[in-house]
């Protein structure tokens, strides 16, 4: 392989590798906003089942007791 093909090999690996890194910053912006929507979406859910559970456990009002006087 001679210098002009070697240069020319690696000016066209330069140009993949520049083309590729600005597909990956396109995407990289969309990807982690997505991440970050679905965790906050676990977390709610996770959330609203835990309340749901503590809401289930907590014991109702005490039945109210009416004292009616004795019939005659």
């Amino acid at each position: 392989m001679t210098d002009d093909e070697e240069k020319q090999l690696r000016q066209e690996l330069l140009a993949m590798d520049l083309q590729l890194r600005r597909k990956q910053t396109f995407w990289e912006t969309p990807r982690n906003l997505a991440i970050v929507v679905g965790a906050a979406v676990a977390i709610a859910g996770a959330g609203a089942g835990f309340l749901g559970y503590k809401i289930g456990q907590t014991p109702g009002p005490p039945p109210v007791v009416i004292n009616l006087p004795a019939a005659k």
